[in-house]
């Protein structure tokens, strides 16, 4: 009998049942339980196991799950009462032959014989692409981690190793003899619990600023200082909300004014306007004071990031500094915009190889002096660029992305990198390097910047897909470019060149890209020099462009708190209907429509026409139309008529929705006077996260959580709303008191209104309450509230809630 032997937990096996944990050793293969539905695979035919961390997984989980194991013939069973794994004893390296993993799907077992050659897997759902820049149509996505066929193996044989030690990476050593390092991933239909498990493996999205789930604005346009100060205050003006912006490319120094006026020429831009691609230095002649316009745009309550090309002309100031630490850079002969705009005719464009540590370092000090200047974060724009960061297992995109991750901490900026993700190919070129698997690190850095596109209705429409798809990567922040880029194409026009574009959508069509990104994770307007502003459209499509683009900023709480939901549990912010409904056939073919969160549901309306038709499914369930009042009862494939004021989007009832009043831009912190709704007709539990909204105190428990909870009686005798006290540890900014308001929709006009189980007056006073009869709700307003107790809102028959 082959040897067993179990690294923590038990004796030697025989061929009686023994309890685990750890993990188990049979010759060259080595299992480690992980969790019930998560093991660890490895065959060393050397018998050389490792345990250093990898690209993908960069802290080693804990093993703590109790598993079974015996002997049984010839092979090896372990069972985690989830999956049963069977191995042929000294059989050789993993195989369809020898290897066989046995779980439940449903109601349906399913017995998985992982395929280790990097092949498509059976039913996958897809999960991410490096971009879409200049597409115009639905693409190809990569492998995400959920299948249909109720299993994942993630292949880790080849990734390479992390260290301590400068460039941060090892290759994999040279083995004698076969090697694997995969993951089997046994969630049946439970796609909830795959997440988890990813999560538990390769580490946790950060949690994000509370500016970035608000409104962002940036336009490829080269504003002044006065002119970016006259944009803010355009958005103040109108009470539109302003969190973040981004400047594109023009913050930077000019290094060829003939350059300059060829390359306006081009792309349309008026041909006097100060342009760069690249350069190490702001642009004097309109931010002669950067220091002051960067606080100033603190002062307003606005986070603002910066765009960098990764490349350095030869004659740029800044360039001996690096040549002197670095002996000298690579030419760049990928990029045109590079040569013509930044280097002098005599001087070349240089690009870094990453890989290279003094060359990192020295790519890295460009940044300080101009992070110095107090910016909150970079826009990684690596889209055409020779640098490069190219090693046998490595993943160039997450190599990078966790390189500046690491630089917004050091400037003490909770800011994840903003960039393309998962690969290390530029566009045009197929495939990834190691498989695509560094995808699955994205998550604990990045959000997704995904590139420059053209405005079509079908790509709209993919954008929604892929949002919800990239959860299968562990990813929740994917921010588009919403309005896209480059604008509309013309008849027969392909999407790659500016000259064959309306940059501006149609009106219909604008109004739409508004109302797609006021409830994706990432709520950002950009354009190629085009307008997304409402008032530059102005007509029917400025009132209702503008009335979401509040509501997103309302909705800044319950983004929040999913941003902390999405780094605790690995459930991304935008949900696939299957991770709710995985038994159900529609679940799968309605790629377009998620969840925000578990009860808000958004169905993307990618369609012309006022009203637009589209098809859709409405998930089990009753479902209020957030904007008609409206209900629908799933499961049920329907067409729905939308007109353009309004958005498929629909609240399960038992919601429960915190939303901020209208503000010109949102609290680093909590903000007092939420706004809640809620819609009776079944119960439900929201938790409220807050905490300072910015720094990393939240790593040491500075944060709270409000949990509310409605309870519905039989229908108009008693709905009832508690805001328990709120749980965790003070923090600078936390409420002692606070008021709220509270929205009970699709109500008629109750007998009575109870607050603390006082009946309280309607009216004009506070606490009191009064009924909207045309959006058939009962509004309360509690008053000054103690956060350290409960407070309860109720409404219904005389006597029916005392």
């Amino acid at each position: 009998m082959a040897l067993l032997v179990a690294c923590s937990g038990s004796e030697p096996a025989t061929t009686v049942e023994q309890s685990a944990t750890g993990s188990i050793r049979q010759d060259h293969a080595r299992f480690t339980v992980i969790t019930p539905t998560l093991i660890r695979l490895e065959y060393a035919a050397d018998g050389v196991f490792e345990d250093r961390p990898t690209q993908t997984v960069a802290t080693r989980p804990a093993a703590t799950a109790p598993f079974t194991h015996r002997v049984d013939g010839d092979a090896l069973v372990i069972d985690t009462r989830t999956l049963q794994l069977r191995y042929t004893l000294n059989s050789g390296p993993f195989s369809a032959d020898n290897l066989v993993i046995q779980l439940k799907r449903g109601e349906e077992t399913v017995r998985a014989r992982p395929d280790w050659s990097f092949a498509p897997q059976p039913g996958n759902l897809g999960g991410w692409r490096r971009g879409l820049d200049n597409e115009r149509d639905p693409q190809p996505l990569f492998e995400g981690m959920l299948s249909r066929a109720g299993w994942y193996l993630l292949n880790d044989s080849s990734t390479v190793l992390m260290t301590d030690e400068a460039p941060g990476f090892v290759a994999r050593p040279t083995r004698n003899g076969a090697y694997q390092d995969g993951y089997f991933f046994g969630y049946g239909l439970n796609f909830q619990q795959g997440l988890a498990d990813l999560r538990t493996l390769t580490g946790a999205a950060p949690l994000l600023p509370k500016k970035a789930v608000g409104v962002w604005f940036s336009r490829w346009w080269s504003y002044t200082d006065p002119e970016w100060r006259e944009q803010v205050r355009a958005f103040q003006m109108r009470d539109v909300p302003l969190d973040t912006i981004s400047i594109d490319t023009d913050w930077k120094r000019v290094h060829n004014a003939l350059g300059c006026v060829v390359w306006n020429a081009v792309i349309r831009a008026p041909i006097d306007d100060a342009c760069s691609w690249n350069g190490w230095d702001w642009n004097r002649d309109i931010f002669p004071d950067p220091d002051g316009f960067v606080a100033w745009l603190h002062a307003q309550g606005i986070d603002v990031g910066l765009n960098v090309h990764p490349s350095i002309a030869g004659s740029d100031p800044a360039y001996p500094a690096v040549e002197a630490k670095t002996g000298g850079l690579m030419n760049d002969d990928a990029l045109p915009p590079c040569t013509l705009l930044q280097a002098d005719p005599s001087t070349p464009c240089y690009v870094f190889d990453w890989t290279q540590p003094a060359q990192l370092e020295a790519y890295f000090d460009l940044h300080k002096p101009i992070a110095d200047t107090g910016i909150d974060f970079w826009w990684l724009d690596w889209c055409c660029e020779g640098a490069r960061a190219q090693a046998p297992g490595l993943s160039a995109d997450t190599f990078i992305n966790k390189a500046y991750a690491e630089q917004h901490e050091a400037m003490g900026s909770r800011w994840p990198a903003f960039s393309r993700i998962g690969g290390s190919f530029q566009n045009g070129k197929a495939g990834a390097d190691n498989n695509g698997i560094g995808a699955f690190a994205e998550h604990r850095y990045s959000i997704h910047f995904t590139g420059d596109t053209c405005s079509t209705w079908e790509l709209m429409r993919f954008q929604a897909e892929m949002t919800a798809a990239e959860g299968s990567i562990g990813l929740p922040y994917v921010s588009h470019d919403i309005g896209s880029f480059l604008g509309e194409p013309l008849p027969g026009a392909e999407c790659n060149n500016v000259i064959n574009t309306n940059p501006n959508p149609p009106e219909e069509m604008y109004v739409r890209w508004i109302q797609f990104g006021t409830f994706e994770p990432i709520m950002r307007l950009h354009s190629h020099h085009g307008e997304r502003l409402p008032w530059e459209y102005g007509g029917r499509a400025e009132p209702i462009a503008t009335a979401f683009l509040r509501l997103r900023g309302q909705l800044v709480p319950t983004m929040y708190t999913l941003s902390r939901v999405a780094h605790d549990t690995g459930l991304p912010m935008a949900r696939a209907m299957y991770l709710q409904w995985p038994e159900y056939e529609a679940a799968y073919d309605y790629r377009s429509q998620y969840t925000v969160g578990m009860d808000m549901l958004v169905a993307s309306v990618a369609a012309p026409g006022d009203p637009a038709t589209i098809e859709m499914w409405v998930p089990p369930g009753e479902w209020v139309d957030f904007f008609t009042g409206e209900v629908l009862t799933g499961p049920a494939e329907i067409s729905r008529s939308v007109p353009l004021e309004h958005y498929a989007l629909f609240l399960r009832k038992g919601a429960i929705l915190p939303l901020q009043p209208e503000l010109l831009t949102s609290q680093h912190g909590p903000q007092d006077n939420l706004i809640v709704h809620v819609w009776p007709g079944a119960d439900g539990a929201f938790s409220l996260y807050e905490d300072e909204g910015r720094g990393f105190a939240y790593r040491e428990g500075a944060y709270q959580w409000t949990p509310l909870r409605l309870q519905s009686a039989a229908e108009g005798t008693c709905d009832r709303l508690t805001i328990e006290a709120a749980q965790g540890q003070d923090f600078p900014g936390a409420l002692a008191s606070r008021s709220w308001e509270v929205h009970f929709r699709q109500q008629e006009v109750p007998q009575n209104v109870w607050l603390n189980d006082a009946a309280i007056p309607s009216g004009s006073g506070t606490p009191g309450w009064r009924f909207d009869a045309a959006a058939k709700r009962v509004i309360v307003k509690t008053g000054v509230q103690n956060t350290d107790r409960a407070t309860t809102v109720a409404v219904g028959s005389n006597g029916a809630c005392s």
